[in-house]
């Protein structure tokens, strides 16, 4: 179906007796064809319900809480058969942080939905629909989300299912790493501990130094931390490998991200570089990740990136839609062609890196093991 016919389609579809949370779904069907991770769709809300305790006990209380999109299913019962699915499944409970429970099922030909099996805060309710997936490839989906703590509804165009989780179901104001997993109360190898530093440099080991680099943004305050933190390292960059940690990096400035780049390069001329990249690593620090892998003696390491890296945003353009109730965030950069291959697919790591142990410990081990292995070849010889 072309474009124009799906807008012609969805345009002829009765709406009038839909709830919002229907018409955003089928308003965000407009935007699954279109290959750009930066644009943003999403509901205005209204925060005005939870500025306090006060404000959160009556919007619990008024008729749009007590209207929020749910289902009118046995929800004891589905909880009991999503139980009993594999580990492997899309269908199961899923895990939001320890505030409640979302039971996931296919509710139509490649579609599910999730709803609240228990919670253990009172913003949501069993029965109340808090996922809805759209099937767009092998544990691929689009993703319509109700916000966990402002209940308001947003796309999410590139979800993934790995590891038991949801990746991106991550949202800004509640619980940083916080996602939808099957995987509960295991230690999470896979992100950057929340408060860690956005740069660091280290020495690990006698011949291993550390790079942690968490933005190439050029707000005020991240600037001038990154300006300083580059010309104390600019000249430290010594031991024979160096382990350099993209992972969470949310991405910026191509003139911030490339002076960056300029100091491994030359770093990668002697040194052994090895860098390490996860589903966080978005946008501009998926495009260095793309110029770091055609470096000699660069070895990347972890986990497919985001897949957000073809298009752009500098100044934050927001346009609402006539309802006034639905916004849309718009891209302003024009794109790549060269990237579109990764959009939504995101850049596949040399060196796969398992979730279940730390990750710079697992580098290690690999330079430890690959140093045996030239030491033991110069014996033969």
């Amino acid at each position: 179906m072309s474009y124009n016919e799906l807008s012609k389609h969805l345009a002829t579809e009765p709406t009038a007796d839909l709830n919002s949370f229907e018409q955003f779904s089928k308003l965000s069907h407009l935007l699954f064809p279109i290959r750009d991770n930066h644009l943003g769709f999403y509901q205005q809300p209204d925060y005005s319900h939870f500025k306090d305790s006060v404000s959160i006990s009556n919007y619990i209380t008024s008729e749009e809480f007590q209207h929020y999109p749910k289902v009118e299913l046995n929800i004891d019962s589905l909880k009991n058969v999503l139980i009993q699915k594999p580990a492997d499944s899309i269908e199961g409970i899923y895990h939001y942080g320890k505030s409640y429970r979302v039971g996931l099922f296919r509710s139509g030909d490649k579609e599910y939905l999730g709803v609240v099996v228990d919670s253990d805060v009172k913003l949501w309710k069993k029965g109340q629909i808090a996922v809805r997936l759209y099937q767009s490839g092998p544990d691929s989906f689009k993703a319509i989300y109700g916000h966990p703590l402002y209940k308001y509804y947003f796309l999410q165009n590139n979800e993934k299912l790995r590891n038991q989780t949801l990746l991106n179901s991550q949202f800004y104001a509640y619980g940083a790493h916080n996602q939808y997993t099957k995987r509960q109360y295991q230690t999470d190898f896979v992100n950057i501990p929340i408060g860690a530093s956005k740069f660091e440099l280290k020495r690990i080991a006698a011949d291993v130094q550390y790079l942690l680099i968490q933005s190439f943004q050029v707000n005020t305050a991240t600037r001038q931390k990154s300006k300083a933190f580059y010309e104390s390292i600019k000249d430290s960059l010594t031991a024979a490998y160096l382990i350099l940690d993209l992972r969470n990096n949310e991405g910026g400035a191509r003139k911030e991200m490339i002076k960056y780049f300029k100091l491994l390069k030359a770093y990668s001329r002697n040194g052994n570089l090895y860098v390490l990249q996860n589903n966080g690593t978005l946008s501009q620090a998926e495009i260095v990740t793309l110029k770091l892998k055609k470096l000699k003696n660069t070895t990347t390491a972890g986990q497919t990136t985001k897949g957000m890296l073809s298009y752009g945003s500098n100044y934050g353009k927001r346009e609402k839609l006539p309802s006034g109730r639905f916004e849309l965030y718009i891209t302003d950069m024009k794109g790549n062609r060269k990237f579109l291959k990764y959009e939504d697919h995101g850049i596949e790591p040399d060196v796969e890196l398992y979730h279940a142990s730390d990750w710079v410990d697992q580098v290690i081990e690999r330079i430890r093991f690959s140093k045996s292995i030239v030491s033991e070849t110069n014996r033969m010889h």
